[in-house]
């Protein structure tokens, strides 16, 4: 956390908001327009959209836009839940490491981890950068417990 609590709560909610907008009923779709007001014009992801992707894969919001709606995700529902975060501020730059749940229609959700970076740009944080990708470990150890 930075020494600047407005701040941290500015940025968690555009994390927050994020992971809102993402997340849709069946039958609908993300809130694309809403989604994308909180990307820089020039941001980059780096992700594994599904678990079962082979490999993480790089690209623009538009990109993703597409790779996010695979075949019949809008008739089956999808959300992505928050969990434990850590947030780094220093000026107008931060970091958000996010732990979260992948929920498909079926089966229990999947533990991923998203790493932001934001950039304060004309006065208004917007996120610059996504890497993610699956916790495997956090899935290891939940089906050791179960």
């Amino acid at each position: 956390m930075s020494s600047h609590p407005e701040a941290d709560s500015d940025v968690a909610g555009i994390v927050d908001r994020a992971y809102e907008l993402i997340s849709f009923a069946a039958g609908g779709e993300p809130q694309w327009g809403a989604f994308r007001a909180l990307f820089a014009d020039q941001c980059a992801l780096a992700l594994r959209v599904f678990p079962e992707d082979p490999t993480v894969t790089v690209m623009d919001l538009d990109e993703y836009v597409v790779a996010q709606m695979r075949e019949g995700l809008s008739d089956e529902g999808y959300a992505e839940i928050p969990g434990e975060r850590v947030v780094e501020i220093i000026g107008d730059v931060a970091t958000v490491h996010q732990r979260f749940g992948m929920q498909f229609a079926t089966g229990p959700a999947v533990p991923a981890v998203d790493v932001f970076c934001l950039a304060r740009v004309h006065g208004h944080w917007r996120i610059v950068s996504i890497v993610s990708d699956m916790d495997r470990e956090s899935s290891s150890r939940s089906a050791r417990s179960a």
